[in-house]
């Protein structure tokens, strides 16, 4: 009876172990890349404007006393302590060794004088490396010539670009992406061939010859323009298509993605050295989340790459839970971690949320001074990512000049592992604004131990940081203000629309296909509309004057007829059919004849009729 009662103890304990890593797979599998919370601009930011002031716990906290136990998020207040105080403070909490910006360059390039001008900035705010995602921006030649853009980078200025790094004192690493999301070379005819999924680009199959004789290539033409790096970014996250050709549907995927990761890095480390030390490459960490540290074993994955666990929702722990950390630190020495600054919330947004960004780093401080001795030789470094694109097909998010307020506040809080008033004058100077004496030092006091509402940044009634930031002159500040008069434009045509064409009742869908209203009414509901139109006829030549040091015109017309293009053919169209329903100088009495097209959804219609003009019946008294 007690060996029995000890058998199903450990059947239970084995099934619990699986039920967590089950359980941990589907949250990872619940985050897709970036963290996509909103699909519409202006929604989401009415909504996490609501969120942000409605939660409970005011968000990024002050700890209120350098004596307090609570280190991170260290958000440390800083009233009359002096400098002192800060600096005991400072040397308790955790600042990552490597401290990189993550660039993704992929179909809109900066032009190469502006991203000079973000790398120095870097510098003041304590960056010590970037990671460059070229993709179609990098001028790939010979072979791969199709995969890059008409208007990508040439190799002098991809050289122009890593001298101005290394004038910063910004290490550089390049990412290529060698599994999924290969879709800037899987979408042309010649390389269609090695598709996992014949009809979707989006990843290789790795089975085949030719995808690693491609990879080689591709690999070796970034790495020439290179010379020197310590690292290789590899890529490898959301390799959604895989294990479905039949090459490979007989092998189980697991083993698809391990012996592929394998392969790709035993080339980079063999070929690529520095210093006399195999170049390193690193991989994001989603898809061996849900694999047992036996397989990653078998295919020595702790000694060929070192992983980068990336989250960019405030709740770390969520997405990668204690149990994750144990398993990677059992399989890998060190580890990166990643983090993000701009392209995380919606694939649509055009300014970043700093507030859910300082929160998502603050969280990641905490979470590498939890995680970091589990691993033999700790963390590497943190990432802060920002992307421009989901992948390769999906529209424009937020651009970079949009987001560089997000990038000084998040670097430098990493930078120093906490973010409070006494870094004010480091922020407020890299970013060129101008001091204010008083500001930002009405912290209050609280005797919780914790402020919740008091930060100089006002992050919970301005999570944006519009109004601070208006006034600088950091590079591309003029499309940072822009962009809150796109916030309120959008919300102004969105508003106009709805009232005229479905709070009003006579310019509604119904209206115009019958082309059935009254002429006075159509004059008062278009008064407003020449005003609203011209103001965004005029927001997009404020566009392209604010876009034009940072972008080529290629990416400023992209970004207009994403942003602002829209909403003026809206208002365009209005104009139409008023113009049309205005035209007519008779009207039919009724019924109106019904919709045709109804028929189809099963709506029984009236019998033909004979209908006369609106002047066949007098007007009723």
């Amino acid at each position: 009876r007690r060996k029995s009662t000890l058998l199903v103890g450990a059947g239970a304990l084995v099934l619990l172990v699986l039920c967590l890593q089950y359980n941990a797979l589907g949250l990872q599998q619940q985050q897709p890349m970036q963290a996509a919370i909103q699909s519409n601009a202006i929604d989401a930011l009415d909504k996490q404007d609501k969120q942000d002031r409605s939660r409970s716990d005011g968000g990024v906290k002050f700890v209120k006393s350098v004596e307090s136990p609570v280190i991170v998020p260290a958000v440390v207040e800083d009233r009359d302590r002096g400098d002192s105080a800060v600096a005991a403070v400072a040397a308790r909490v955790y600042v990552p060794p490597q401290r990189m910006a993550h660039f993704d360059l992929k179909g809109a390039a900066p032009r190469v004088p502006y991203i000079k001008k973000v790398f120095a900035l870097m510098k003041q705010l304590g960056a010590t490396g970037v990671v460059l995602e070229w993709e179609d921006a990098f001028p790939f030649w010979g072979p791969l010539e199709s995969l890059a853009t008409s208007n990508a980078y040439s190799r002098a200025d991809v050289r122009d670009i890593l001298q101005s790094a290394k004038e910063n004192g910004l290490e550089v690493m390049p990412l290529v992406q060698t599994f999924g999301h290969v879709e800037f070379a899987l979408k042309h005819a010649k390389y269609a061939s090695i598709r996992e999924v014949p009809d979707s680009p989006q990843a290789l199959c790795p089975s085949n010859n030719a995808s690693m004789d491609f990879i080689k290539v591709m690999i070796d033409q970034v790495m020439e323009l290179h010379p020197g790096v310590r690292y290789l970014h590899i890529g490898c996250d959301e390799v959604f298509q895989m294990g479905e050709c039949p090459r490979c549907r007989n092998t189980m995927r697991e083993n698809l993605f391990l012996g592929h990761v394998a392969r790709v890095a035993r080339y980079v480390r063999s070929k690529y050295s520095y210093r006399g030390h195999p170049v390193t490459p690193i991989i994001w960490h989603d898809m061996l989340q849900h694999l047992a540290p036996q397989s990653m074993d078998e295919y020595h994955l702790g000694d060929l790459v070192e992983p980068m666990i990336w989250v960019y929702a405030e709740d770390v722990y969520r997405f990668v839970p204690t149990i994750i950390w144990d398993k990677f630190a059992s399989v890998f020495p060190r580890a990166w971690t990643a983090s993000a600054f701009k392209g995380a919330f919606g694939e649509t947004m055009y300014i970043p949320n700093i507030k859910r960004h300082l929160e998502n780093n603050l969280k990641w401080l905490e979470v590498m001074t939890s995680e970091g001795p589990k691993f033999k030789e700790g963390f590497q470094g943190i990432v802060i990512t920002g992307w421009q694109r989901y992948d390769h097909f999906a529209v424009l998010c937020e651009l970079l000049p949009a987001a560089i307020p997000s990038l000084a506040v998040n670097m430098l809080t990493v930078t120093n592992g906490f973010i409070n008033p006494s870094l004010k004058g480091k922020l407020t100077t890299a970013l060129g604004c101008a001091h204010s004496s008083g500001e930002g030092q009405n912290l209050g006091g609280s005797d919780s131990g914790v402020e919740t509402n008091a930060m100089f940044l006002n992050l919970n009634s301005d999570p944006f940081l519009w109004d601070m930031f208006n006034r600088c002159s950091f590079p591309g500040v003029s499309f940072f203000r822009l962009t809150y008069r796109l916030h309120n434009a959008q919300r102004e045509v969105r508003d106009y629309l709805h009232s005229v064409t479905k709070a009003k009742g006579w310019m509604t869908d119904y209206n115009v296909r019958h082309n059935f209203t009254s002429p006075l009414r159509i004059d008062e509901l278009m008064m407003e509309q020449p005003r609203v139109y011209h103001s965004l006829v005029q927001l997009a030549h404020n566009a392209n004057d604010a876009l034009r040091d940072v972008f080529d015109a290629h990416t400023i017309a992209e970004w207009v007829e994403q942003r602002i293009y829209p909403d003026i053919k809206r208002l365009e169209q209005l104009a139409k059919d008023a113009a049309a329903l205005k035209a007519r100088k008779v009207w039919p009495r009724r019924p109106l004849p019904a919709l045709a097209d109804l028929g189809r959804l099963g709506i029984s219609l009236p019998e033909e009729e004979n209908v006369g003009s609106a002047t066949d019946h007098p007007r009723p008294s």
